[in-house]
């Protein structure tokens, strides 16, 4: 836990994570000042809007943060430096990973919670398709979920990479072809089946269906693809010189 909060200590006072959260937040105020503004059906139409904006930012943003966190870390040594300073390189990685997450995560509620309680508050909470419980409240940490586990692409890349700008660059192609494919199998009439078994499908898949059985296919889902990002990545760590 130590180990942890000095993660998350340094990277709260990093410029990129400062830089990418207000790039994240001004895009999204900025897609959608007009709907607050003038009005749009409902307040759950306007959080399901914020939550595709938020895919297809991450894309870009996710990419460039991911590089600069991990792959820069590697480069700066830092890493490094925390296993000789006695923790385990396990321990380490799973920490590294989760500052990851954590800052995909603040990334999320300030870009996407806030407009939305905002839109809840002015257009009201009514969903047309089910309750307001399993419709935003269940469906949003699902949706996080997905998100993070298909952003973890990223992060096992930028492992692999020796420096940050060829991990964003990487990162940025690797994110666009998954996106692209995905949206080509949606087209599909057997691409539902595929969709539903990938971290990218599945954040399509959570803003359309949060019946109990693509609650539980979604989680295991983003399980295995994230035991297969830090196992990937441990065996990437595992070679890493210390000296």
């Amino acid at each position: 836990m130590n180990l942890y909060k000095w993660e998350m200590k340094q990277m709260l006072k990093s410029k990129v994570f400062w830089f990418i959260g207000g790039a994240f937040s001004l895009f999204m105020w900025l897609f959608h000042v007009v709907e607050i503004i003038k009005g749009v059906p409902s307040g759950y139409e306007f959080f399901l809007s914020l939550c595709n904006d938020f895919t297809s930012l991450s894309m870009f943003f996710i990419c460039i943060f991911a590089g600069l966190h991990v792959t820069g870390a590697l480069e700066e040594r830092k890493l490094q430096a925390a296993i000789m300073a006695g923790n385990s390189r396990a321990k380490v990685l799973w920490t590294k990973f989760a500052s990851f997450m954590s800052a995909v995560a603040i990334f999320f509620a300030t870009s996407v919670g806030i407009p939305a309680v905002i839109g809840f508050a002015k257009f009201g909470t009514v969903c047309e398709d089910g309750s307001f419980i399993r419709n935003v409240l269940v469906r949003t940490p699902l949706f996080l979920i997905a998100v993070i586990a298909s952003c973890s692409i990223c992060f096992v890349i930028s492992m692999f990479c020796k420096k940050p700008g060829i991990a964003i660059i990487i990162n940025m192609i690797a994110m666009l072809t998954l996106n692209l494919g995905s949206q080509y199998l949606a087209m599909k009439d057997w691409g539902i089946y595929v969709l539903q078994l990938i971290p990218h499908g599945q954040e399509m898949l959570v803003l359309v269906d949060v019946s109990n059985k693509n609650i539980v296919l979604s989680l295991v889902v983003c399980a295995v693809s994230t035991a297969a990002v830090l196992a990937l990545s441990h065996s990437r760590f595992g070679k890493e010189e210390l000296k």
